[in-house]
């Protein structure tokens, strides 16, 4: 004789005391987080989903992972071409991985995937699920390759194992914006132009400085920052009446007979940047860089930079045979170019 037991499912958690279910099902067990549906047999029928489950009647031959809640998907800078995104886990164990998908216009016919170098593409290859921890933990991921001025979607799929892949969670909306540039030049004098710098008496043998200091500010979102630079129309002070010229130089005016050229005295921005004096107009004292026809750097930043502000400052010499006359002068224009 052979006698044969039954012993219930159990474990520290739980006892399952009755785990048999007799003919047809019935909904007989709710609460405010979830419905179990009880069933006889394999069967089918409509799928019971909420915002973070997805579940089939009939036999659940795996376990699928947590569907992820709704990332963080933001742009905290001022990005043209990139948005912030931290993958929000749930309660997925550490090593889920997810593939996050994300579309210009909100999923209505366009859908790709962050691939694994953050850039975006339409392959959903396995290697563009990724750990939590490589997409960049709490602190993120930066999604590249956007287009500017665009409003995008994006929502995360969770695989723990094989064939055990979520549906995909809730959404989430960030927007680029355009490249943007502003720059404006004024004086220690005035903030209207015309913009004077005037040399009221050149003193042979002495270093005068001009009247007024020149002032370029800029605000810009690119990426790889970008460069002021500053040409004249004379290559020093001319007078025509004298047809004479004081000839613009790269010197220390304390010693050398006569020059004129330019000294920044002070940079600065509010944030981002820095905004940063460039040779040779970065001396001190009464070191001055030359003027010329040609285009020179004279500040640069390597970042977006906000409010960055640069001084420059005009000095000149006489010499003792330098013909006097009223009209000696030049024109400086400042330009900047930014690397998008």
């Amino acid at each position: 004789m052979v006698l044969l037991f039954a012993a219930v499912p159990t474990s520290t958690n739980y006892t399952l005391k009755s785990y048999d279910v007799g003919s047809g099902g019935t909904s007989n067990s709710t609460s405010t987080n979830y419905r179990l549906n009880a069933i006889s047999g394999e069967q089918s029928g409509n799928t019971q989903t909420s915002a973070t489950y997805g579940q089939v009647n009939g036999v659940n031959v795996t376990q699928n992972a947590n569907v992820p809640p709704g990332p963080t998907f933001t742009n905290p800078s001022t990005y043209y071409d990139k948005l912030m995104l931290v993958v929000n886990p749930g309660s997925n164990p550490t090593d889920t991985k997810y593939l996050i998908a994300i579309s210009p216009d909100a999923f209505a016919t366009t859908t790709n995937y962050v691939q694994s170098d953050n850039s975006v593409g339409a392959s959903q290859a396995i290697t563009n699920y990724q750990t939590y921890a490589t997409w960049g933990g709490a602190g993120g991921i930066t999604i590249l390759g956007l287009a500017n001025s665009t409003t995008y979607t994006v929502k995360v799929k969770a695989l723990q194992g094989d064939f055990s892949g979520s549906k995909f969670g809730p959404t989430a909306t960030a927007a680029t914006v355009a490249p943007s540039l502003t720059m404006s030049l004024t004086t220690s004098l005035t903030s209207t132009p015309p913009f004077p710098s005037n040399f009221a008496s050149l003193t042979a043998g002495a270093v005068v400085n001009g009247s007024a200091d020149a002032i370029v500010t800029l605000t810009s979102n690119a990426n790889n920052g970008g460069t002021v630079y500053a040409r004249d129309i004379n290559a020093g002070l001319l007078s025509v009446l004298a047809a004479s010229s004081i000839a613009s130089a790269t010197a220390d005016l304390s010693a050398v007979g006569s020059g004129y050229g330019g000294q920044v005295i002070a940079s600065s921005q509010v944030s981002g940047g820095p905004l940063t004096s460039q040779s040779p107009f970065n001396g001190v004292a009464n070191n001055v860089g030359a003027f010329t026809t040609g285009l020179q750097p004279v500040f640069t930043t390597v970042g977006p930079i906000a409010t960055g502000s640069g001084t420059m400052r005009l000095k000149a010499k006489a010499a003792t045979n330098t013909p006097a006359a009223s009209d000696y002068a030049d024109a400086i224009t400042f330009i900047v170019a930014m690397n998008y």
